[in-house]
């Protein structure tokens, strides 16, 4: 969210209805498809992200940051998710790959890349279940901390997670 913060609204591409409200409530104001400081790109699809990343990519100016949020194929285990439409990239094979090479197709820069909701912490937080509904909240709690210690992934782990997060700068155009 810092990287979105300023006077300016940010470009949103939100190709998540049932996420909109959340968004609208996290940044109120956003600009349509004209120039803006920063970027905020939810949920790439498959058939479009080309050209959607293209048009994000010519709206920002130099040195402004895009940040994308993109769903992996773990997130299909999450209830939630299964009932949400779309045809995400990252769902498909090699589809967060080729995201990484179009954002330095369309002149951005990768600065950084998370692994939201780890596969780690959805281990620990089952296992925190078992162990409460087991009678022995004390380490539950123990392994439930633990877990939020885990939510975000960096490096090979970063692929077991439900959720990519990619921050990316547009780069000067010399």
């Amino acid at each position: 969210m810092p990287l979105l913060a300023g006077k300016t609204p940010p470009i949103l591409r939100c190709n998540l209805p049932e996420l909109e409200r959340e968004v609208r409530q996290r940044i109120p104001d956003w600009a349509g498809a004209s120039v803006a400081r920063a970027g905020l790109w939810i949920e790439p699809l498959a058939d479009t992200w080309q050209a959607e990343l293209q048009a994000l990519a010519s709206a920002l100016p130099a040195s402004a940051p895009l940040v994308v949020v993109a769903s992996r194929p773990l997130a299909r285990l999450l209830p939630e998710r299964r009932s949400w439409g779309g045809q995400p990239l990252g769902f498909r094979p090699g589809g967060i790959s080729r995201l990484r090479r179009g954002l330095r197709g369309a002149g951005l820069v990768l600065e950084a890349s998370y692994g939201i909701h780890s596969a780690v912490a959805i281990g620990l937080n089952a296992l925190s279940w078992q162990l409460a509904h087991l009678g022995r909240p004390d380490l539950a709690d123990r392994i439930h901390f633990a877990a939020r210690l885990r939510y975000c992934a960096e490096g090979p782990l970063a692929v077991l997670s439900t959720v990519a997060l990619l921050i990316a700068r547009k780069e000067s155009e010399e």
